[in-house]
């Protein structure tokens, strides 16, 4: 007889042996569909298959809600509630007219708006949530291939009935039919656009108002690609790229499946605005710091103003910053548009005295000052603005190729004396290695914004990004989309960013443009992180976007809308390549002129940058200090395996054990990524014997990964390194793969070692000499630190001691020394390094488990006696210290804390811990450091898991 666990590790192998029989014919396929993508549904024998069945739903009864109007600024309200949806078959089939106020909607749906679809309709019970488990393989992808219809009824306030009124629309996908009254009013193309349509003269003042939009999907939305262990992992998009700018990614990638629907819909809120016969446009806020002088700094303002009226209105435009307070008169003709100044020259206000900068994350605070711009005719508010920016100044290390010769230059934008026109040329490109690409100067370009730096400085060919005149070392993570069914409240998606923020990270790749809405932005520069902004290319060149000029009309309004954000520091046009020939000088021409204080680099790697990569689990981890840290790379990743908790979330219990479809359907398979190295580092520990056992194990490897990449970028700074963006930071659903939290804010290893790696001040061992160093990525020099290393065995032995005093000045690096060579150590043991300030606080502290060479040796962790531990949570003035201790005579190993519900026991997120997956000495006691939103502050208490631990 076979016993249970037997029968699962014969399934598994017979899974395996399926795999590496199909594997050979389906790789030739996969490295064709690459980019993209299938050309015909996979055969039923490749797709994933689970023992639990799809989940039930229970359509949601229809309800009448009324339309609200909830106010967000004087004169404009957000058109909410009431919105109903159907598709284009079941709208048509009514037989009556959509504009007839008698229609009978009860077989539509209550639309999610702003939202996709595919949210309504899972909302609506429809179809079970796509998330959990293999359910999105119920959900038809025939979806991608509807019309869809939304509707709304509203009536006016009485007191906006004699004003100019438009409807604004601030984001579809793909395509739009609006009509008002029965009236068409326009149409709106990609996802990225806004539409603004004037309804002055269709309005019912007086009655109610019927709103009805056509919704179209994309063109091209192709054939996803589902991930098994016998498919492998996804391709990397597909035809859907052809239809850029849309959400390139929802067609599936390598870390997403195919979103069904593609992300259609009215992604983003739709708003009623009134005004005078004087519109306010995009302004553009520019601030200009006197650098090396950070006390002194001035102030643009430039925005177009235009006439809507068919007569002559004079009237001033004012602007108020705080305690500023200035205006302009104008006189616009019948529809005409000016552009007006505010310009520091003009106006004394705004050369600001001791300006509050807004700098990155670690390196200062995110200051943000208010601006409102009210135009008005006589004595009467025509329009408002309201612009949120920061007093800052961008600038720009690079290489570039001038007349042949290769030269090193500072570029700052704000330094340009004619602002507007490119200043480098991305088609014409020269070469500084066979990988590494420069930018030529444009000919006749004007230069005035360039400074020539030293050619010895060892961050040679390398992008270095400059915020107030300092050196910002990158470091930060990508997200490849926010939601992967775009559900992007600033409630949903702040706790993301506040991550970030916790994690000291400072940047944020918005990968392909796929998180380009005003609430990703406003989070970033409250949080402090940099923004490199890409927009929705695919890889390489193998899809191109079809429409050319869609694509740069709807990137321009992206510029226009958002480049008063202090966050953004880069603009990109695609992943991994550059834009088509044909697209890339419009596209320069396009940002110099729309956004003349940043700068445009003409592709995301080889470009003044590193490779991308590698992606997959390092059995050797000295080669990330060996082989791959180098310059400003803006991918790298590996496995990150989410709690136990977080996988019970989304997989039934049923599938949760062995490895199998359904974890392959979530990222993690036998086909890429170094798996077997990776699973061979867990059977390190011992091999695993369920869902639990592996999750636990996996923590340290993970730990290590994540902190080993960062650690490796952190050894070489400024001499040779200047940034590192993780592949992927942020998850867009349930993965097992390329994140630091889960996409439920939970924190595993992989955002403890990240953050570990990220201290503003941080002492580690690098690989392969275990020589220790100091990073300093703070402004502060800290005179007179200790660092010191100490080698203690799991009974809590000290083996070997040693410290030295030495300075840690700011951004930069400190050599202290290599550790001696010890005989007689054990098999398993643990290296810690501390920093300790001049009064002897503890400053950084990070530990590293220490082998003989052998990899059973990690298995004596196994041999570590259970131990209770005592934790204790005091809360003063709002904040929560968590002091837990270990009052044994053996180590306490990845000691994990928790904020729970008392009654429940139910893990609450997100909990903000300032430590986690530590290791606690015999007699040591930490203290960890606890934030709860206010919303979950109510019964709880802290517990802790470890691997040989638990709350006493």
């Amino acid at each position: 007889m076979i016993n249970e666990q037997q029968k699962l590790y014969l399934k598994g192998t017979v899974i395996l042996l399926l795999f590496m029989v199909s594997s050979a014919n389906f790789k030739a396929q996969q490295l064709t569909n690459l980019w993209t993508g299938l050309r015909q549904v996979q055969s039923q024998s490749e797709l994933p298959k689970g023992n639990a069945s799809f989940q039930e739903t229970k359509r949601i009864a229809k309800e009448n809600l009324p339309t609200k109007l909830i106010p967000t600024q004087e004169g404009e309200w957000i058109i909410t509630q009431g919105w109903e949806m159907a598709d284009g078959a079941t709208a048509i089939e009514s037989g009556k007219s959509i504009f007839d106020p008698q229609l009978n909607t009860a077989t539509w749906y209550n639309a999610t708006v702003p939202g996709t679809v595919l949210t309504t309709l899972v909302n609506q019970g429809v179809y079970p949530d796509p998330f959990f488990g293999l359910n999105n393989m119920n959900i038809p992808d025939s979806l991608s291939r509807t019309d869809w219809w939304y509707r709304c009824k509203f009536t006016i306030p009485q007191d906006i009935a004699d004003r100019q009124l438009q409807l604004l629309f601030n984001g579809i996908n793909y395509r739009a039919e609006v009509y008002l009254n029965g009236k068409r009013l326009g149409s709106i193309k990609g996802a990225f656009i806004r539409g603004e349509f004037d309804v002055t003269n269709i309005v019912n003042p007086n009655s109610e108002n019927i709103l009805a939009v056509h919704i179209l999907p994309p063109n091209n939305p192709g054939i996803p690609h589902e991930q098994s262990m016998i498919a492998g992992q996804g391709l990397n998009g597909g035809v859907l790229s052809t239809d850029g700018p849309t959400f390139i990614s929802s067609i599936g990638w390598d870390w997403i499946p195919g979103i069904r629907d593609r992300n259609t819909g009215i992604w983003q809120d739709v708003r009623l605005r009134s005004s005078g016969d004087v519109l306010i446009g995009d302004p553009l806020v520019t601030t200009d710091i006197l650098l090396p002088d950070t006390t002194q700094a001035k102030i643009t303002i430039r925005t177009n103003i235009r006439n809507i009226s068919s007569k002559t209105i004079n009237g001033t435009l004012s602007a108020d910053i705080e305690n500023i307070n200035i205006s302009i008169p104008y006189s616009l003709k019948a529809n005409e548009e000016k552009v007006l100044v505010f310009s520091p020259e003009e106006y004394k206000e705004l050369n600001i005295k001791n300006p509050r900068l807004w700098w990155p994350n670690g390196y200062g605070n995110p200051e943000l000052y208010d601006m409102k711009l009210t135009a008005r005719t006589n004595s009467s508010t025509s329009d408002t603005k309201k612009v949120r920016f920061g007093i800052r100044e961008m600038s720009y290390e690079l290489m570039v190729s001038d007349n042949d010769q290769n030269k090193r230059v500072l570029y700052t934008p704000n330094s340009t004396i004619n602002k507007g026109n490119p200043i480098f040329d991305y088609e014409k490109r020269a070469f500084f290695t066979k990988d590494n690409q420069l930018p030529t100067i444009t000919k006749g370009a004007d230069v005035s914004g360039l400074e020539t730096l030293s050619a010895d400085d060892p961050i040679g060919p390398f992008l270095a990004i400059r915020v107030n005149g300092v050196r910002i070392f990158c470091r930060g993570g990508n997200w490849g989309m926010d939601d992967g069914m775009k559900r992007v409240s600033r409630e949903r998606i702040e706790p993301y960013v506040r991550l970030h923020r916790d994690a000291n990270f400072n940047i944020i790749r918005n990968w392909t443009g796929e998180s380009t809405e005003e609430v990703f932005y406003s989070l970033c520069d409250e949080y402090g992180m940099l923004v490199w902004n890409d927009f929705w290319i695919t890889t390489d060149d193998t899809v191109e976007p079809s429409d050319f000029d869609l694509f740069v009309k709807n990137a321009a309004d992206v510029v226009r809308r958002y480049r008063n954000h202090p966050s953004i520091a880069i603009w990109c046009p695609r992943n991994e390549g550059f834009a088509p020939e044909g697209m890339s000088e419009t596209l320069t021409k396009m940002v110099a002129k729309e956004d003349p204080t940043r700068h445009y680099h003409g592709q995301s790697r080889f470009l003044n940058m590193g490779t991308s990569g590698p992606w997959g689990y390092f059995k050797d981890p000295s080669l990330y200090y060996t082989q791959n840290a180098k310059g400003f790379n803006t991918e790298m990743g590996s496995y990150a395996i989410p709690t136990a908790n977080t996988i019970r979330k989304f997989i039934a219990p049923e599938d949760q054990w062995p490895i199998n479809d359904v974890w392959a359907y979530h990222d993690l398979h036998h086909t890429s990524q170094n798996f077997g190295d990776f699973m061979n580092a867990v059977n390190r520990y011992g091999k695993p014997e369920s869902m639990e056992d592996f999750v636990r194990k996996s923590q340290f490897i993970t730990y290590d990964a994540w902190r080993n990449m960062l650690e490796a970028w952190n050894s070489k700074i400024w001499n040779n390194t200047t940034g590192l963006i993780l592949w992927m930071s942020h998850p867009a659903w349930p993965s097992m793969i390329w994140q630091t939290y889960t996409y439920d804010y939970e924190t595993p290893g992989s955002y403890f070692g990240a953050k570990k790696a990220c201290e503003p001040v941080h002492i580690q061992m690098n690989l392969p000499d275990n020589d220790v160093m100091i990073i300093n990525t703070t402004l502060h020099d800290y005179k007179s630190v200790t660092a010191g290393i100490r080698y203690i065995s799991l009974q809590g032995k000290e083996l070997y001691k040693k410290d030295i005093r030495l300075d840690a000045k700011a951004n930069s690096s400190a050599k202290c020394f290599v550790p001696e060579n010890v005989n007689n150590l054990p098999r398993l043991y643990l290296a810690r390094l501390e920093l300790k300030d001049v009064k002897g606080k503890t400053m950084s502290t990070n530990d590293y488990w220490m082998t003989d060479g052998n990899n059973d040796s990690y298995k004596d962790m196994n041999t570590l006696p259970s131990v209770d531990v005592v934790v204790k949570a005091i809360n003063i003035k709002g904040k929560t210290s968590v002091e837990v201790s270990n009052l044994s005579k053996v180590l306490v190993v990845a000691l994990k804390l928790n904020a729970v519900d008392k009654k429940t026991n139910e893990i609450l997120l997100p909990a903000y811990f300032s430590d986690g997956y530590i290791n606690l000495l015999p007699g040591e006691k930490r203290t960890v450091e606890l934030t709860l939103p206010q919303h979950l502050t109510g019964n709880y208490k802290v517990i802790a898991e470890g691997y040989n631990a638990r709350s006493k």
